[in-house]
């Protein structure tokens, strides 16, 4: 049942990785100029993408656990009472949000990146990606509707059409194929912008078919019902903070990183100068020496996104296996079967510790070789290999970490995920990386470590609580 439920959405996030992936790969096939620049332009932009849209599409989660509960309950009309004002919700925050985004893209932009050459390509791409918040967040409330009633190949089929499109432009617009202009890391953003409003149409057509119009009963303005809209909101909250905690922490995660470059550079300049250590801004002139600084290509940076992308891999279907997970975890619970909803998680975390370990040894033997695949700079490939191995060898704990979070999401346990979050962040991620890798000089291995100390120690954390099964208690 894992399996067979899983398969689908773990199908659509590696497909949603695969652009990702795709991007960053376009991306570092331009010139010099523009690759390395533009693959630190996309990590910092991925980040803020999901800081501002992850907090908007939280109501999913709260869609997908009471979809679940009230179909494993035997309520069909209830579930689609759920959808009918998770969408309401979705059109309201997805705007808000939407217009949010574009107003503060500039500004959000500046205050993580110093670089004006990672600035000039990152603005305007993270600008197309905000101004598509409303379809992910309208996406993912119907995506979580389907998941809670168990149809999670629906999103598979959309997922599919919706990235090959996007492929197909981002390359068309990226490098100005047939006649089309050559936008370079803008193109690939406004592909990803067009590719998302068609998803949201297609998932939305879905809903229309007429099982779903009369089993389910959604498009029905009696429907409306606030108390459904708080109840949604009131399990989702939890999720949304931790998503701004989260990609919050990544944010001061990879602007440590971006210091890093700035000292490395600031460090081989002195070297020019061995007698003036510490006063080179004075020696070649303070507007040389930061001129130098903000056009210097953002190695580190690059490196990190590449790791990043690695990473995600494991991650994107691990997350999807959760999703699976919470759904029959939520199901079972509704169903009065707690024993069965437990037996689900183990059986996921088995899977997903299998797949994130293969994976894992293959990046842990053969770094320069899965690098490659995005990147061909020596330069980056060589700052990036050793914080790889190091996040390989512990890349089985995200077996744990992510399908335990999810399967917790689904029983209606999300503040204590939003406090582990929290606390993993304020003290352990955010400034165990600036100790590490900015105080004791570490650099990017230092960086590294205290990412792979976060994700042991939110392994721990979700299989404690898990372990311990209060959450067969929670009511939804």
């Amino acid at each position: 049942m894992v399996i067979r439920l899983a398969l689908p959405v773990m199908g659509s996030m590696l497909v949603q990785t695969f652009l990702n992936l795709f991007d960053t790969a376009i991306i570092g096939l331009l010139p010099e100029e523009y690759s390395i620049s533009g693959q630190a332009a996309l990590g910092y932009s991925v980040i803020l993408h999901w800081l501002i849209g992850g907090f908007a599409s939280c109501i999913s989660v709260g869609t997908q656990a009471m979809t679940a509960r009230r179909f494993g309950e035997g309520d069909k009309e209830a579930a689609g009472k759920v959808l009918f004002n998770a969408l309401f919700l979705a059109l309201v925050i997805g705007t808000s949000f939407s217009l949010i985004g574009i107003l503060s893209a500039k500004r959000l932009f500046r205050l993580v990146s110093f670089n004006e050459h990672v600035l000039e390509q990152g603005i305007p791409y993270v600008t197309a990606r905000l101004a598509g918040i409303l379809a992910m967040v309208g996406t993912l409330v119907t995506k979580a509707f389907f998941d809670g009633l168990g149809k999670t190949h629906y999103h598979l089929l959309v997922a599919i059409i919706m990235n090959l499109f996007n492929a197909v432009l981002a390359l068309l617009l990226v490098f100005g194929f047939l006649g089309f202009p050559t936008m370079y890391v803008l193109g690939a953003g406004i592909a990803a912008l067009v590719a998302s409003y068609l998803g949201l149409f297609l998932i939305l057509a879905i809903t229309l078919f007429r099982r779903y119009r009369t089993d389910f009963k959604v498009f029905r303005l009696k429907n409306f019902d606030m108390g459904v809209q708080a109840s949604i909101l009131r399990l989702s909250l939890p999720s949304g903070v931790a998503t701004v905690v989260v990609m919050t922490g990544f944010l001061l995660f990879f602007k440590w990183v971006g210091m890093i470059d700035q000292k490395v550079t600031g460090e081989g300049l002195s070297s020019f100068v061995p007698y003036m250590h510490g006063l080179l801004p004075f020696a070649v002139s303070q507007e040389t020496f930061y001129n130098f600084l903000a056009t210097r290509p953002p190695v580190f940076e690059a490196a990190t996104k590449v790791i990043i992308d690695l990473l995600s891999i494991s991650f994107m279907p691990c997350l999807g296996l959760g999703v699976a997970t919470a759904t029959l975890v939520s199901q079972s619970l509704g169903a009065k079967k707690p024993k069965e909803a437990e037996k689900f998680g183990w059986t996921a975390v088995k899977l997903a510790v299998m797949f994130t370990g293969v994976l894992g040894v293959f990046k842990l033997m053969l770094p320069d070789l899965a690098m490659s695949v995005f990147t061909h700079d020596a330069e980056v490939i060589e700052c990036g290999r050793t914080p790889l191995r190091l996040m390989a060898s512990g890349e089985w704990l995200m077996g744990f970490a992510l399908v335990l979070a999810q399967a917790l999401f689904g029983a209606g346990a999300t503040r204590y995920v939003m406090k582990v979050e929290l606390v993993m962040h304020s003290f352990c991620l955010v400034p165990l990386s600036y100790v590490l890798g900015i105080a004791l000089d570490l650099k990017l291995l230092g960086i590294w470590a205290s990412a792979l100390l976060y994700l042991l120690g939110l392994a721990f954390a979700m299989t404690g609580k898990f372990a311990r099964g209060q959450w067969k208690k929670i009511v939804i």
